[in-house]
């Protein structure tokens, strides 16, 4: 479980905070397969839009619960090997209110 906020000076303007299970994986293979997935699709992957990956034995699905956008996301990460899912992540994040 985790969290990631961003501040602008000393003042917090946007969050996220995290859950998964990776139980099924090391922590070696998770990283590889979401910089592979994520550098392939740099220009689409966002947690608040559908993400799609495959390589090898290896598929990585991203899929958000609603049309958001980096101001209000929420979602789930997956990652299948041999077509069995052995990662997930969800998320849900957006702007601070003021």
């Amino acid at each position: 479980m985790g969290i990631e906020t961003i501040y602008s000076g000393v003042k917090p303007v946007w969050s996220m905070a995290y859950w998964g299970d990776f139980k099924k994986m090391t922590e070696e293979e998770v990283d590889g397969v979401l910089r592979a997935a994520l550098i392939a699709k740099w220009k689409t992957a966002r947690t608040w839009r559908s993400a799609h990956w495959k390589e090898g034995v290896y598929e990585y699905v991203c899929e958000p619960d609603f049309k958001g956008s980096i101001v209000k996301m929420a979602g789930m990460e997956k990652i299948r090997k041999n077509k069995k899912q052995v990662y997930f992540l969800v998320y849900a994040g957006g702007t601070l209110v003021k």
